[in-house]
């Protein structure tokens, strides 16, 4: 099955590189879970994910005639990515130096109309992102590429451009992280009551 998918993506990337669109949007499409995941990452919140997705987009529509190894086109695809969100975040970074240190709040949501277990889901999903944004970024990152779903630790590794060990000792320590995070946010939650 494996073998399968890797066989069409390659049919797929070599028919983008001759400039055929409906090849273009299915890679495209068939990564966009594990792509979110990695911008998401990099940038540290979701504020800007879909301006900066469809720069990726644009740059893919651009640039896929430049792919040399159609059978790499993952790799490429997320470098291309990382490049782009990169890029944003820095372009970000300075913006928001000039606002004196002004940072957006993110809105949030009645839990009342939600049944109990739905609220307290999202509520946990909620702590997760928010520790997750208080990550190093390899560490956001990996954490963000593995529960995006659709890589395996391999295509993971060659994404983050580092070894399979590195890139699992980094998801290890990131979801370490993020559980102490939530753990002690729970516990101060109880204090307060």
């Amino acid at each position: 099955m494996k073998a399968e998918k890797t066989q069409n993506e390659l049919m797929l990337a070599c028919a983008a590189r001759q400039g055929d669109k409906e090849a273009i949007r299915l890679l495209l499409t068939r990564n966009w879970t594990w792509l979110r995941g990695l911008v998401y990452g990099v940038l540290g919140h979701g504020q800007d994910l879909d301006d900066v997705l469809q720069d990726i987009c644009l740059r893919v529509i651009t640039k896929v005639h430049t792919l040399r190894e159609p059978e790499r086109f993952r790799g490429w695809l997320a470098i291309l990515a990382r490049r782009e969100a990169l890029k944003h975040y820095r372009r970000r970074a300075q913006q928001s130096i000039e606002l004196d240190g002004c940072v957006a709040v993110r809105p949030t949501q009645a839990y009342e109309q939600m049944p109990p277990e739905a609220a307290e889901k999202k509520e946990l999903c909620e702590r997760i992102l928010d520790a997750a944004q208080r990550l190093p970024a390899k560490y956001r990152e990996v954490f963000m590429l593995a529960h995006a779903g659709g890589l395996t630790y391999a295509e993971m590794a060659e994404v983050l451009d580092v070894p399979v060990t590195t890139m699992q000792i980094r998801l290890v320590r990131a979801r370490r992280m993020i559980q102490n995070q939530v753990l002690h946010a729970a516990a101060d939650k109880v204090k307060q009551r």
